[in-house]
């Protein structure tokens, strides 16, 4: 497995609770080309984990010049979609199929530059359909 995941134990959430990642000013940095490779990893099966894209937008804000504790965040991530392997979605057939939009903001919840965290989920039935 890619980034010796096989290696890796499962956790059963992307984030410690209340973790704030921020610019690591004086945190030892790491090599900025394997944090981005596991960036692109993890961005493939955005298309079918709307769980995981919050998560995975975050810890992509810091691929200029990533430190121990960024990567700490990515492998953690990893370290859940390894143990969620099995999650996607599932459109019922026989479901209310009624269209659902939800969006909400964290107004300046980013610490180093005060930029706003959007996001929006839309779903048909009981399935997420678009999201950001």
């Amino acid at each position: 497995m890619r980034f010796n995941m096989d290696q890796w134990n499962k956790v059963c959430r992307p984030m410690v609770h209340r973790n704030k990642l921020i610019k690591d000013e004086n945190g030892r940095t790491i090599d900025a080309t394997s944090y981005r490779q596991m960036i692109g990893y993890l961005i493939y099966p955005l298309a079918t984990r709307s769980d995981l894209t919050f998560y995975v937008c975050l810890i992509a804000r810091y691929m200029e010049r990533p430190t121990e504790i960024h990567l700490a965040a990515a492998k953690r991530v990893m370290r859940y979609l390894k143990g969620t392997m099995d999650l996607g979605v599932l459109y019922r057939r026989n479901g209310d199929l009624k269209l659902l939009g939800w969006s909400d903001s964290d107004y300046a919840g980013d610490l180093d530059d005060r930029k706003s965290t959007l996001g929006y989920v839309f779903m048909l039935g009981s399935s997420s359909i678009s999201w950001s």
